[in-house]
């Protein structure tokens, strides 16, 4: 699996609180041979300071869909944090279980 991360806008959904978020777009590519699971909650953004946040559900309008990637196929979309901080790596776990993959926000 193939992870990027970078810089996004926040899209603001109905869900959104007024609140300040911060949202980071991520790709998942899956260069293996075996299915990889996406899910928004897979995810935790850990920010310059050290500070990890954890994904808030469905406040941007581009949140990364839950799907199951086959061997080949990729994906985009945000992931949210609540607050306004500066992210430096994002982090994804395939659900309890899974070995983590961490990649700089560029």
């Amino acid at each position: 699996m193939k992870l990027t991360a970078e810089p996004a806008e926040f899209s603001k959904s109905v869900l959104a609180d007024g609140s300040d978020y911060t949202s980071v777009r991520v790709t998942v590519a899956n260069d293996g041979d075996d299915e990889v699971s996406v899910n928004p909650l897979y995810f935790a953004i850990t920010d310059t300071g050290g500070t990890k946040h954890t994904v808030e559900l469905g406040v941007d309008e581009e949140q990364i869909d839950t799907v199951d990637l086959a061997p080949g196929e990729n994906i985009s979309g945000t992931v949210t944090g609540k607050g306004t901080f500066t992210p430096q790596y994002v982090t994804y776990t395939d659900g309890l279980l899974g070995d983590p993959v961490r990649v700089d926000v560029s």
